[in-house]
């Protein structure tokens, strides 16, 4: 059984599982998020199986992806669901992607909610020399 076969997201845009679409196109699929964090919380899912954001070698999807999270958040501002939203995708097991199909969470943003997500800066990783350090690596220099 491959990947695709057992994968809630491609059960969704094969729609073999039901879900509350907002968006589609020939590349992307958006549809409320069955667990949301807040009102509003959306997914937006390439429709071809595709595990990582480092994996996509087509600038059509590419694209096709990029204008999908700029015109979803104006689909729920301008149906007046929010103002401000975060986006969130994770990439990998370390990253603790749950489910093994690239996704973006679109996750409006209100006053006096409780979601609040708050990341501790790494104050080894900070330092002025760790900083060279790594950028020389990245760089080639």
């Amino acid at each position: 059984m491959s990947e695709m076969d057992k994968c809630i997201f491609c059960d969704i845009v094969r729609q073999k599982i039901s879900c509350f679409e907002i968006y589609k196109n020939d590349f992307v699929t958006a549809f409320l998020d069955i667990n949301p964090i807040s009102y509003g919380h959306t997914i937006i899912i390439p429709n071809n199986h595709i595990e990582r954001l480092d994996h996509i070698n087509d600038p059509s999807l590419s694209k096709a992806l990029m204008n999908s999270l700029i015109n979803v958040p104006q689909i729920l501002i301008n149906s007046g669901v929010c103002e401000d939203y975060t986006i969130l995708s994770d990439n990998g097991h370390f990253a603790q992607q749950d489910i093994k199909h690239l996704h973006f969470h679109i996750i409006p943003r209100y006053m006096n909610e409780k979601f609040e997500l708050k990341l501790d800066t790494d104050y080894t990783a900070a330092k002025k020399n760790n900083l060279l350090s790594l950028w020389k690596n990245i760089v080639g220099r």
